[in-house]
């Protein structure tokens, strides 16, 4: 069930959630008179049933917002496209899959189902310094902006062999339940500052950004 179809922006960008509570049959049934022979032996590539939903909810998600199928092409650094002239990110967490669109700027997208889990894998995410300056009372909201931010600005960027630790940072800012805050990539000669713009809704963080 498509959750939103909103414009985000002023420009041309769109963005969607699809919470996936269908079964795999189901979804498929939705999908399958438009898949040629190309995208059925991608799906059936896909041998575990969330990643089959999610695959299928991705291109519902796509065809709602455009209000017509489009079939996802990759390039040779796995980044989706479509023939319609719009840059694509697809994102999925659980039950969640989100895809944001644009034909004039290039788009990041990731959406994180937020658990005690990430208080694991926060040395691998963060700096020492990073880390220090989370405050405590918002200090799991802020480990997945940082999270979903860094994979969105990874995504916008296109660059292979880069860590998302080291090569990728926020600058400091206050956690709210939604707000902007500057990221940076850095790669040997390569730098990139971008807007990234974050949110929460129904316990997942949601990063994207534009350019």
């Amino acid at each position: 069930m498509p959750l939103t179809k909103n414009r985000v922006a002023k420009d041309d960008l769109l963005i969607g959630f699809w919470d996936i509570k269908e079964s795999c049959d189901q979804l498929f049934e939705m999908v399958y008179p438009y898949l040629d022979e190309t995208e059925m032996q991608q799906y059936r590539r896909l041998t575990h049933d969330r990643r089959r939903c999610e695959w299928l909810a991705s291109r519902l998600l796509i065809s709602t917002l455009l209000g017509k199928y489009q079939k996802v092409y990759y390039n040779q650094y796995g980044k989706p496209f479509i023939e319609e002239n719009y840059n694509i990110s697809i994102t999925h967490s659980y039950d969640m899959a989100g895809v944001l669109l644009s034909k004039k700027k290039i788009v990041g997208l990731d959406v994180e189902k937020m658990n005690l889990r990430i208080l694991k894998v926060e040395k691998k995410l963060l700096e020492e310094d990073e880390i220090n300056e989370i405050k405590s009372d918002t200090k799991i909201q802020t480990l997945y902006v940082n999270w979903c931010a860094k994979e969105a600005m990874y995504k916008a960027c296109g660059i292979r062999e880069i860590d998302i630790k080291s090569n990728f940072r926020l600058e400091y800012f206050d956690y709210q339940n939604h707000g902007d805050v500057y990221g940076y990539i850095t790669k040997g000669e390569y730098r990139k500052k971008l807007l990234m713009h974050y949110f929460e809704f129904d316990n997942y963080m949601v990063a994207w950004c534009a350019e």
